[in-house]
């Protein structure tokens, strides 16, 4: 019988792998439009086009790892940087540090607002770190 931390580390990466799959698609499903709504944030043009060429596919990478059991932990690592990453931009955003931001963001994910889109970051960082957590006691036999 799976245990509950098994259940939650699966039931967890998993949510986190079609999280990361639906961001991925949505973004190249819509290239244009991520591209352009890209080009529009306050980011330097070199970090504008890192970004419009390596985030989908780290996006790909993340929920790709995060199936496989052998690989779940590097993607839970990855996943707690992105969603640390996003929730610090989205507070930068809500405190008006930047002037003007439209979501480059795709699907249904677009259509939140700023706390809400905060919330949303935080509830997945800590989800990651969480598993992230748990997945190492586990393997420490603490568990």
């Amino acid at each position: 019988m799976e245990k509950g931390t098994d259940r939650f580390l699966k039931y967890a990466a998993g949510l986190i792998s079609l999280l990361w799959f639906y961001a991925a698609v949505s973004k190249l499903l819509n290239f244009q439009y991520f591209e352009e709504a890209m080009h529009k944030q306050p980011l330097g043009g070199s970090l504008q086009t890192l970004l419009i060429y390596g985030l989908p596919p780290v996006e790909v990478l993340a929920g790709i790892l995060l199936i496989v059991r052998k690989t779940m932990l590097p993607g839970l690592y990855i996943s707690a940087v992105l969603f640390l990453i996003f929730t610090i931009y989205t507070g930068l955003i809500l405190f008006r540090f930047f002037h003007h931001i439209p979501c480059a963001c795709g699907g249904l994910i677009e259509h939140m607002g700023w706390k809400f889109h905060l919330g949303f970051n935080i509830t997945f960082l800590a989800l990651s770190a969480a598993s992230i957590i748990i997945f190492k006691r586990k393997e420490a036999g603490d568990i």
